[in-house]
């Protein structure tokens, strides 16, 4: 495993964007294209993470695939008045796929997001076309997803919320307080129902049972897949809002995303 620090001058942002990197040992030699996990990292963070706290290194190990993981900061992977980081990522693509060999077919790329990341794997997923599947851990997708209750009474997840909910409104939001179109999970679910749209993504929606912040975000997500058409499937496990429980979901979701569509079918992977 060769592991990467890369700066890419975006010409879309306007800035340089560092990613966190990793492939195979021997990349260089001609090889088969790789298949491709796009990380999006959760907010407070950036690409190293997957690196640094959920062993991304072993997973390219162990599963022969590449990870590339841009740090976008808390921008929410999406188009808003911050910064055009959903059409970034589209540059990403591009740039990733003409410095490295990895593959272009939907069925050899997944995207999975961590918290933050999680909605901006699923939104990026529903938009492109361009992946096979995507996998959401301990998401947050929606600020008009009531709360858990027993978040409140957490103090650890209370603080999350308040930070997420702000974060989401200015990233998600228009003028008027709707959520923008392009950012509205729904109406990209709805999108892709329409005769000639690219066939959707198998989405995976991971969640610790005690992960009050995730947990009802998760299941409108899913209540939302299964209204319109869209393969989905929702793990709960035992684990909170937390790296010890994304580690184990992490390492879960990549192999579920290529190895259920080695076998045509949905996995019965548990962590």
């Amino acid at each position: 495993m060769m592991r990467l620090r890369i700066t890419l001058p975006s010409t879309t942002l306007l800035r340089p964007v560092e990613l966190a990197a990793a492939l195979p040992y021997g990349f260089g030699a001609t090889e088969p294209p790789y298949r491709a996990v796009w990380a999006l990292h959760c907010a407070m963070s950036n690409g190293d993470f997957f690196f640094d706290s959920l062993d991304a290194a072993g997973i390219v190990e162990r599963e022969q695939v590449a990870i590339i993981a841009p740090g976008m900061g808390n921008g929410y992977f999406v188009n808003s008045s911050h910064e055009n980081q959903a059409d970034f990522l589209n540059e990403l693509l591009d740039a990733a796929r003409e410095a490295f060999p990895l593959s272009r077919r939907p069925e050899d790329n997944a995207v999975i997001g961590v918290s933050m990341g999680g909605f901006g794997a699923v939104r990026w997923a529903l938009d492109s076309g361009a992946f096979g599947a995507a996998a959401a851990i301990s998401g947050v997708f929606d600020c008009r997803v009531p709360p858990d209750d027993r978040m409140m009474k957490n103090r650890a997840q209370r603080a999350l919320y308040a930070a997420f909910e702000r974060v989401m409104r200015r990233c998600l939001l228009d003028g008027s307080g709707r959520v923008r179109p392009d950012a509205d999970l729904e109406q990209l679910l709805r999108k892709g129902r329409k005769e000639g749209a690219s066939p959707f993504p198998r989405i995976s929606l991971y969640c610790g049972e005690q992960d009050y912040l995730s947990l009802p975000q998760s299941r409108a997500l899913e209540d939302a897949c299964v209204r319109h058409g869209c393969p989905v499937r929702l793990r709960l496990s035992e684990g909170e809002h937390d790296p010890v429980y994304w580690r184990g979901a992490f390492r879960a979701a990549v192999s579920a995303c290529f190895h259920a569509a080695d076998a045509g079918e949905e996995d019965s992977l548990c962590i």
